[in-house]
């Protein structure tokens, strides 16, 4: 039957319904002469079928018999649909221009962007590009990426590697810049505190400590200070002759006891954010990021609400073509409020306070401990709890004793 189908569709059906008090003798007449019939829905003195073009003719002749009426309901198939695209010639024209158009847009070079610059400007980068020919217009079949990577390093000998990446119609330059080993920095200096906290341990490569453990430091303050005395058994500290302190550039490490501290608050009354079935759609289409088209709604009819999105894009295997479509769903919220136990409470403010400490921690330290102390905040619904973490870090950070460069 599907063979049947598939042929009446690009010869053409009609979608026919046969009224009358003798319809079911109507059909059988029509299957006793072979004419095919299909997708039959049947009722009282009604009946809905589909049938072939040329079969139709010779159903008149058997309403005409049983006294049955023939209505015409749809013209079906592709030749139908031909003719219907015929008359709308406009159309069919602009949807053609316009999927032309999005082909060819999309074998362009459209837009140009870089990654990875740190101290080279990102526009000398593109107009070294331009000057080799990657620029916006060209087509994605010229540019040969391997040659213009090479040719790139040669033209700026502060590019250690470089990468073309092409995505819809956007060519995405990605650098690497060379890294200079960082020079020996002799000038007098000091080892400072680079943040506050309780000293630990004091490791000293050059220079005299101004710090021992137990010490209560703060930002800033001096730890180890840039000075070498020269020390002999053979010289009187107290000799006006004893040789002077030398100027030297500290090193060391100060491992200390850091605290960061977080705090957060939650209410004893929370709100549930519960959707009531209403919602408004919008649609937009987007061409290689920049938005072309938006159809629905222009502004959202509800007071409360939350939003969704579902992005659809044309399959590249099919069109190289960067266009997605994206459904905007708007969802009415209605706003319900829920009384917490204290225990509740407590646990929302602690996880507020905790991810503002955690957030503070530099990467890589370890944690040694964690504390939580409720604080009062002078309001009845109202919770509040400090959350605190104690690390073990090393606090040291150089600093020229003219105040310049530092390097932790």
């Amino acid at each position: 039957m599907f063979i049947l189908k598939l042929r009446y569709f690009f010869t053409g059906y009609l979608v026919i319904s046969v009224q009358g008090t003798a319809t079911e003798k109507f059909i059988n007449l029509a299957m006793r002469q072979g004419i095919p019939l299909w997708d039959l829905a049947r009722g009282s003195e009604k009946a809905v079928l589909k049938v072939d073009m040329d079969s139709f003719f010779e159903l008149r002749h058997l309403a005409k018999k049983t006294g049955c009426r023939l209505k015409i309901l749809q013209k079906a198939g592709l030749p139908f649909l031909i003719s219907r695209s015929l008359r709308r010639r406009g159309l069919i024209i602009g949807i053609s221009l316009f999927i032309v158009s999005l082909y060819l847009l999309s074998s362009l070079i459209l837009f140009v962007s870089v990654e990875g610059t740190d101290k080279l400007d990102e526009k000398y980068i593109r107009s070294l590009a331009g000057e080799l020919g990657a620029r916006p217009g060209v087509w994605k079949a010229s540019l040969d990426k391997e040659d213009l990577a090479n040719e790139m390093i040669l033209l700026e000998p502060k590019l250690t590697w470089v990468g073309f990446h092409v995505r819809g119609t956007r060519l995405i330059i990605e650098v690497v810049e060379k890294i200079k080993p960082p020079v020996e920095n002799d000038m007098p200096g000091n080892v400072v505190a680079a943040k506050d906290g309780l000293v630990v341990d004091v490791l000293i490569v050059m220079g005299e400590a101004r710090v021992q453990a137990g010490d209560t430091v703060s930002r800033g303050q001096i730890l180890i200070e840039g000075l070498l005395v020269p020390q002999s058994p053979f010289t009187d500290p107290e000799d006006k002759d004893a040789p002077s302190p030398v100027p030297v550039h500290a090193r060391g490490e100060v491992l200390a006891r850091v605290w960061y501290e977080g705090y957060g608050e939650a209410n004893t009354v929370s709100v549930k954010r519960n959707r009531t079935g209403k919602r408004s759609i919008a649609w937009s289409v987007i061409v290689d990021g920049q938005s072309v088209l938006r159809v629905g709604r222009s502004e959202i009819p509800y007071a409360n609400y939350e939003l969704a999105s579902i992005k659809r894009s044309l399959p590249e295997r099919i069109f190289r073509i960067p266009v997605e479509i994206i459904t905007e769903y708007a969802y009415e919220i209605e706003l319900e409020q829920i009384q917490l136990t204290r225990e509740q409470t407590l646990d929302q403010a602690a996880e507020r306070a905790r991810i503002l400490a955690e957030f503070q921690l530099p990467v890589g330290v370890a944690v040694e401990s964690v504390s939580l102390n409720e604080v009062e905040t002078g309001t009845g619904n109202l919770v509040g709890v400090q959350y605190i973490i104690e690390t073990l870090e090393n606090i040291a950070e150089e600093e020229d004793i003219t105040g310049g460069d530092e390097t932790s």
